[in-house]
């Protein structure tokens, strides 16, 4: 075996045993949640976003979102129709979690980027037809405490008052 062949390897079973622990972690705090493979999840590139064409580990967790794991780290995953999108939760989330996009979930399109708020972005998908928007806050390799934070941002796209969050 080569050696990016072997790197590539060693990074895959890291992320599934990441996401492994990060369910147990999950289902020990009552939440019902499950581990999948998924395909075509969202992935930042030079160019902007892009599908992945391989599975990746992503855990749903019921009722409340997604966290996902793929080559840059962890990210979480939160599909909100466009028209029940609530920009003051999403303006709050992204307060609390700096490395976050609002996406088109058909186009990709990544709506936060050079608008002022939430309330300029939402409108923009809905005048291009989005009826469903990707909220995602992205971590890098370090995962630590994934869970806890999971929770915190639920908490904020419920429209619950934020703490300040120290992402890992």
């Amino acid at each position: 075996m080569d050696e990016v062949a072997r790197l590539v390897h060693q990074r895959l079973v890291l992320l599934y045993a990441q996401a492994s622990r990060c369910l147990e972690e999950l289902r020990a705090s009552g939440l019902s949640a499950h581990l999948m493979s998924v395909d075509g999840n969202p992935f930042p590139g030079a160019d902007g976003w892009t599908r992945a064409p391989y599975p990746m580990p992503v855990i749903d967790v019921k009722a409340k979102g997604s966290i996902g794991f793929d080559p840059a780290g962890a990210f979480f995953v939160f599909a909100v129709p466009t028209v029940e999108a609530k920009a003051a939760s999403i303006d709050a989330l992204f307060n609390c979690f700096e490395n976050s996009s609002l996406l088109g979930a058909n186009s990709l399109t990544d709506y936060w980027s050079g608008h002022n708020g939430a309330v300029q972005s939402v409108a923009e998908a809905a005048r291009d037809g989005e009826a469903a928007l990707l909220v995602i806050v992205r971590f890098g390799l370090e995962m630590e405490g994934l869970p806890g934070l999971f929770e915190q941002a639920t908490r904020i796209m419920a429209g619950q008052s934020p703490t300040i969050v120290s992402p890992p």
